[in-house]
């Protein structure tokens, strides 16, 4: 299987971080959770509903690419990346990135959110996280978007195939 570093992204509660965890396991790579590099003020900003700004990501995206760039196993990326102009400035340092699009239908995003009791982000910011979000592009960026529509293990067997796909073809 290929050894670039994997981005897995998608707006909130859509299971990248689940799904990070489970390829950087069966990969043997390193795990990198985008939440824990944000400031705590961003921390708070989102858990009082409010979006981030671009301005307000900048030096969370420049420490998640560092992180990513620094790793000492391949990195499998957990990082919500809603824009291009995101993946491009983690790509900046961190280098080209395999990408993985966790997509579903907002009634399915929201009951997971709302089932959730261990984040700081509200169910509230689904629709900016929506509104900000401008999809990978399964050409020019080579994303691969898995639906999320099934349990974990389904999701994590789909996306494993889906990187030893790409990796031979």
């Amino acid at each position: 299987m290929e050894r670039r570093p994997i981005l897995v992204m998608g707006i909130c509660g859509t299971g990248k971080s689940t799904l990070a965890r489970a390829i950087a396991a069966h990969l043997q790579g390193s795990f990198i959770e985008g939440d824990d590099y944000h400031p705590p003020e961003n921390v708070a900003h989102m858990a009082a509903g409010h979006p981030l700004t671009d301005r307000m990501r900048e030096g969370w995206l420049d420490r998640l690419a560092e992180a990513v760039r620094d790793a000492s196993a391949p990195a499998v990326l957990s990082c919500s990346a809603l824009r291009l102009a995101y993946r491009q400035r983690l790509e900046r340092v961190a280098g080209p990135m395999r990408i993985l699009f966790l997509h579903g239908t907002r009634d399915l995003i929201e009951q997971r959110m709302a089932a959730r009791t261990d984040h700081f982000m509200p169910v509230t910011l689904i629709d900016s996280q929506l509104a900000t979000l401008e999809p990978p592009d399964q050409d020019g960026e080579g994303a691969i978007w898995i639906d999320i529509d099934a349990d974990p293990d389904s999701i994590t067997r789909n996306a494993l195939a889906a990187l030893r796909q790409v990796s031979f073809s």
